[in-house]
């Protein structure tokens, strides 16, 4: 497998973001995992600045951000953009040309009308030609995702021009709160720092720990991008496909201490059993052993909050138990994780074959 890694910031960014939104979740979680996370007196600054200048155009931006991260590929192209090893600014992301930001949106509709809309590309075009307004019903009607998210994809679908400036103006808005904050300073030395003093073969050494200690096997067809972060570094995005590439946001203290060596088997074993042994986790497994299911469905059925539902099903999605189809935002089981827990446990306990 190709695998290209650099610094592509304006997805530190975003991870800065998605901590504002889900700071308890993110801090509870990677204490359950054994992580002592301390979030930077920067990263601290960040979200008290960023819910300080919070105006609709800055909710809608960051609350899109949030929710449908796994769109920021498509909208900031890392593919067109990043090289091996190489940095590539906020800025270099921005004012793209009309016809550069028609391709993207050409791209966002066709990973919409399969993975969200359930119909073929070719159909939502024409859809878009005959009858917007029933494409404008089934955006409205996608569950898991709030209005905000529902605005700008319907701003997106009819009208680029104008999603192409909000685009741009917010990013420039959050730029400047990210530079206020002096995170942007913090993130740019340590990564920059990351990349000249660490070889690339200590890198993708980690990164093929980081996909045994999960039992990923991501298409060697594909080049696997990997985005250095440093706003959460003990947090990474899971893997996210793509029809012609994959991505991993992977922070910069996960390759230098999480996955610097290879995680004997016991140890993960030990971390999935913790993870397990909750009892909301374990029957929001046992429900999904059923069926695959969204968040809402979850909510409905544990009676919990969303918070409290994304809180543990981003555990069990971090120990490889479940996998979440961000496109579609349904979780599913695993499977092949429980056979190769068992298989382990046998191994490990000495239980030799059982039939």
């Amino acid at each position: 497998m190709n695998i290209i890694y650099g610094y592509f910031e304006i997805y530190d960014l975003t991870m800065a973001i998605y901590y504002v939104y889900n700071t308890s979740s993110v801090e509870k979680a990677l204490k359950v995992l054994g992580v002592d996370f301390k979030p930077s007196k920067e990263l601290t600054k960040f979200k008290t600045l960023l819910n300080k200048n919070m105006d609709w155009s800055t909710k809608i931006y960051t609350t899109f951000m949030n929710e449908l991260g796994v769109i920021a590929p498509i909208i900031f192209p890392v593919k067109i953009k990043m090289t091996d090893r190489s940095i590539v600014s906020i800025e270099e992301t921005l004012c793209l040309s009309k016809e550069h930001f028609e391709k993207i949106r050409e791209r966002f509709i066709k990973v919409l009308a399969v993975r969200r809309l359930k119909t073929s590309f070719e159909e939502l075009t024409k859809l878009l030609e005959d009858d917007p307004n029933k494409v404008r019903d089934k955006v409205n009607g996608i569950a898991g995702i709030s209005d905000n998210s529902k605005w700008f994809i319907n701003q997106l679908l009819f009208f680029p021009d104008t999603a192409r400036d909000f685009l741009d103006a917010n990013t420039e808005r959050l730029l400047k709160i990210y530079e206020e904050s002096e995170l942007r300073n913090r993130n740019f030395y340590e990564v920059k720092k990351f990349i000249e003093n660490n070889t690339r073969e200590r890198v993708i050494e980690s990164i093929t720990n980081y996909f045994d200690y999960y039992g990923l096997s991501p298409d060697p067809s594909k080049p696997l991008y990997v985005a250095l972060q440093n706003s959460v570094s003990r947090t990474n995005s899971g893997l996210m496909t793509y029809p012609t590439f994959h991505l991993l946001v992977l922070g910069i203290d996960e390759i230098t201490q999480d996955f610097a060596k290879k995680i004997p088997t016991e140890e993960r074993m030990q971390k999935l059993i913790k993870v397990i042994g909750d009892k909301t986790r374990f029957e929001i497994l046992k429900y999904l052993s059923n069926k695959p299911s969204t968040q809402k469905e979850l909510v409905k059925h544990t009676r919990l909050s969303k918070s409290t539902i994304s809180y543990h099903t981003s555990l069990l999605f971090k120990a490889s138990l479940i996998d979440i189809d961000v496109f579609n935002n349904v979780a599913y089981v695993r499977q092949d994780t429980f056979k190769r827990v068992l298989g382990d446990l046998r191994k490990l306990l000495k239980l030799g074959d059982t039939q």
